[in-house]
């Protein structure tokens, strides 16, 4: 193994383990479609292993369905040209992504999500939900990006995640992403995409058992299968220098379905979900 496969393994492994460690737990939960930005072009960009670190903040809902929001610290971490131009692996709060393949059309790469339960919530009652189990959602993604280039995307994707820490269901993610350069130095990038939720998934995060009922006063409710939401995101990347770039997200999800209609949503909280996201990122 060279010592770039050795980099690009070392930090796959840092991601996926740090994705349940307790610090990045409470780190904000963006939307899952959402990586680490790519960096926009930039004067004398060196050849070569391609490391970004980025540190900003979020401002986004308490939990998923939730109608306060408040800001979030947020940090990013993207190795890109692992042994193609095409592979990468990247962290976001949260959420691992990956390419893994070198391919100019084809992606396929490890995607996993670390979900919190309600135990750290500002709602009281929704707090008081104790049946909701944390989730470590791990899986892939499969896709074929029609346009050539690193810069460029018009990608359909899908995530196929499962529950690996306590088996709560599994979640679908088909997703069309499209990426270009609006100048030299100015990326835009956006995302469209649509979540479907095992009944498992959706029974742990926005069923109400005859417990939770007593703790908290939010009447029974049982969740069943069917999309949870869609979703878009749109986003621009600035490069500042040989080095630095700055990018600006912005999101909207709408819950669907039994998710919109559980007492989580719809009595404590909302069924649209926005956030806003700035960072600021260092190319090594």
């Amino acid at each position: 193994m060279t010592l770039l496969h050795r980099v690009a393994v070392g930090v796959a492994c840092l991601g996926l383990g740090g994705l349940a460690s307790p610090a990045l737990a409470q780190q904000a939960e963006l939307p899952s479609q959402i990586e680490a930005p790519v960096e926009a072009e930039v004067p004398n960009a060196k050849p070569g292993l391609q490391i970004s670190l980025g540190l900003g903040a979020a401002y986004l809902p308490d939990y998923e369905g939730s109608n306060d929001s408040k800001a979030t610290p947020l940090w990013s971490l993207r190795v890109g040209n692992l042994y193609d131009p095409e592979t990468y692996v990247s962290l976001v709060g949260t959420t691992f992504r990956s390419n893994l393949i070198p391919s100019e059309h084809w992606r396929l790469g490890v995607t996993a999500r670390f979900i919190k339960d309600y135990d750290n919530v500002e709602d009281d009652e929704v707090k008081n939900v104790t049946s909701t189990e944390k989730a470590l959602m791990l899986g892939g993604t499969v896709g074929y990006d029609f346009i050539t280039g690193l810069k460029q995307d018009a990608a359909l994707e899908l995530d196929a995640l499962a529950d690996a820490l306590h088996g709560n269901g599994y979640t679908l993610t088909p997703r069309f992403r499209f990426r270009t350069p609006v100048s030299d130095r100015l990326l835009f990038e956006t995302t469209a995409s649509g979540t479907y939720a095992s009944g498992d998934y959706m029974e742990n995060f926005f069923g109400v058992t005859s417990g939770d009922t007593k703790r908290s006063g939010l009447h029974p409710y049982d969740a069943n299968s069917g999309f949870k939401d869609v979703a878009f995101t749109a986003s621009l990347t600035y490069g500042l220098g040989e080095h630095w770039s700055l990018t600006g997200l912005g999101s909207f999800e709408r819950l669907l379905g039994d998710a919109a209609d559980s007492p989580i949503v719809n009595h404590r909280g909302s069924e649209d979900q926005g956030i806003g996201a700035l960072l600021l990122s260092y190319r090594f």
